[in-house]
């Protein structure tokens, strides 16, 4: 899979959004990190729990330290993408699934820049503490670990080599 191609699925406005998932499960610690770099980069516009109540923005790593639960959030802001929705769930402590997600009109195709996406990536893979990442097309079926769908366009073992050595993921 060359760049161009990766770009291309990135920014086809196909109406169906575009997730960066991690590792099955990340740290309670490594989805706190994450929310660090979030806030650094956007401004949360709505935060709710598993049954639809407000979580108020001081309360959002208080909500991930509990036993189990989920957090729904929406971001927006100056950084590409413009619009962010990030979303935790376990079951229990240190166990977290996350899921980040946009849109393609997010990231500006005119001005878009792929390292730019890519040094992002990097820093909410380092924050999330994650040896994986799948960058892929919203898709009910896909499942985790599945680099073989049609819905992943790329991840940490299918990056083309060039694009691994522009960006630190260590």
């Amino acid at each position: 899979m060359t760049n161009e191609a990766i770009v291309r699925d990135l920014l086809e406005n196909d109406g169906a959004c575009r997730d960066i998932n991690f590792s099955e499960h990340i740290s309670t610690e490594g989805a706190c990190a994450l929310l660090d770099v979030i806030e650094a980069r956007w401004q949360l516009i709505r935060a709710t729990d598993h049954d639809g109540d407000v979580v108020r923005p001081g309360s959002l790593r208080a909500m991930l330290k509990r036993e189990s639960g989920a957090l729904s959030t929406i971001w927006e802001g100056p950084a590409v993408p413009r619009h962010l929705q990030a979303f935790f769930y376990w079951t229990c402590s240190d166990q977290v699934f996350c899921e980040l997600t946009f849109f393609p009109e997010d990231l500006d195709p005119p001005q878009f820049v792929f390292e730019d996406f890519l040094h992002l990536l990097a820093l909410f893979v380092r924050a999330a503490r994650s040896r994986e990442y799948y960058v892929r097309v919203g898709d009910g079926s896909w499942s985790h670990a599945k680099g073989s769908t049609g819905s992943v366009i790329f991840s940490h073992e299918t990056i083309s080599a060039v694009a691994h050595n522009t960006v630190n993921f260590s």
